[in-house]
């Protein structure tokens, strides 16, 4: 299995290829795939100002008025890499959708370009996500909301947590100089209610969206053959 992400390098020469977010659609076999990116290059105020204007005022909100704990994870042990995934999951069967997946997690861990942020208050996760961390982007694969707080905390207060994570995430990856915050994904529907929910919580941060490629090249003709027949 071979993961190739970011690259114009077409080269499925693995028995099973992702392609994850390829800028160039080279077959007919990648979909597309659309995403929100906001660039790190711009200065802290420019992107500050980008955000629309009632997230900032939530933002400011938490900060100024919140006991919490920021940290980002870039080398997690396998025993808080279980952790943050157990807590995805329960979130994941709460919500109906997919578990985590795990083994692509897990490389990425071996590969060391795996983090985990959250924001935690009293002891209690309020908001967590997961990145794949290159020097082009720093990509959100999975944010949540973890129900550890037994409903202490009310649905604004855990919402402008949320917001504040992905703002200081944003700011301490850009100290980084990796070049693009990557939202991991814009629905392009318009009836899944939710996921146009998700699309307007992005959308508070920015308004570049792009259009890039994902799929799976089966090199084996035996799996291609097993592909067809069980669409």
């Amino acid at each position: 299995m071979k993961d190739t992400f970011l690259t114009y390098d077409f080269n499925p020469d693995s028995t099973l290829n992702y392609f994850i977010q390829v800028p160039e659609k080279h077959t007919s076999h990648l979909k597309n795939f659309y995403t929100l990116l906001i660039d790190l290059a711009q200065t802290e105020d420019e992107i500050w100002q980008n955000i629309y204007h009632r997230t900032r005022a939530e933002i400011k909100s938490f900060i100024n008025n919140t006991t919490f704990e920021h940290t980002v994870y870039y080398n997690l042990s396998n025993t808080e890499l279980q952790k943050f995934t157990e807590l995805y999951n329960t979130f994941a069967k709460k919500k109906n959708i997919r578990p985590a997946e795990t083994q692509r997690l897990r490389a990425y861990h071996s590969a060391g370009i795996l983090a985990v942020s959250f924001i935690k208050q009293d002891n209690a996760y309020l908001s967590v996500n997961f990145y794949r961390i290159t020097t082009q982007r720093a990509a959100n694969i999975y944010s949540f909301r973890p129900e550890q707080h037994g409903h202490k905390y009310s649905a604004s207060h855990l919402g402008k947590a949320h917001r504040t994570l992905h703002w200081l995430d944003l700011k301490e990856f850009k100290k980084l100089d990796i070049q693009f915050y990557d939202f991991c994904g814009w629905y392009e529907g318009n009836e899944n209610k939710e996921l146009l929910n998700i699309n307007a919580f992005k959308e508070q941060f920015t308004s570049n969206k792009v259009l890039e490629y994902t799929g799976v090249i089966y090199k084996n003709p035996v799996l291609r053959f097993l592909k067809n027949i069980t669409k």
